[in-house]
């Protein structure tokens, strides 16, 4: 009887935000807080006698819907690889999971690695979604084109660990290696 080893990996890590996140977030903050201000006002002023109740709900609803914005952008992604298949995983603010892409590396249309030398090449090919997963952190990309079921020809920007980059080596074709 013949024995097989499935080879599980499961990787994870929070997406560093980059200058422009972090100015989306101070943007929310301001509006959230110059919103509530406004509205407040208003109520006080026009909606007499009830006007610092319903200001004070309005402020809540305001603080809370501002405070869920401001935390979609903490985003994790999870790698899970079984047997040379990779499922990418988005997760926002710790609690809300999203499966973004299922694909197998003996797929692969292109693969490489994703660097200053390739990146205008990469980032110029006519695909129909992009999936950047990086962490914003890492030197070591890769990309990979490849078709998907929904979104037809595909383009992935991903940084697999050591284990799972090894691994997937044995069913990527040889001959898609950029």
């Amino acid at each position: 009887m013949q024995q097989t080893n499935d080879v599980f990996y499961e990787q994870l890590y929070a997406r560093k935000k980059t200058f422009k996140e972090y100015g989306i977030q101070a943007l929310i903050f301001i509006v959230t807080i110059g919103l509530s201000m406004a509205v407040f006002m208003f109520c006080m002023a026009k909606l007499q006698p009830y006007g610092l109740m319903i200001g004070t709900i309005s402020i809540g609803i305001l603080v809370y819907f501002g405070y869920k914005l401001f935390m979609r952008l903490d985003v994790e992604y999870e790698y899970i690889y079984l047997n040379g298949e990779i499922d990418v995983d988005k997760i926002i603010c710790k609690s809300e999971r999203s499966r973004l892409l299922t694909v197998k590396a003996a797929n692969f249309e292109q693969f490489g690695e994703y660097n200053e030398a390739t990146r205008e090449k990469v980032d110029s090919y006519p695909v129909n979604k992009r999936f950047d997963v990086r962490s914003n952190k890492s030197d070591k990309l890769y990309y990979a084109v490849f078709n998907h079921k929904e979104h037809n020809k595909s383009l992935l920007i991903f940084e697999p660990d050591e284990r799972i980059f090894e691994d997937m080596k044995r069913y990527i074709p040889k001959s898609v290696w950029h």
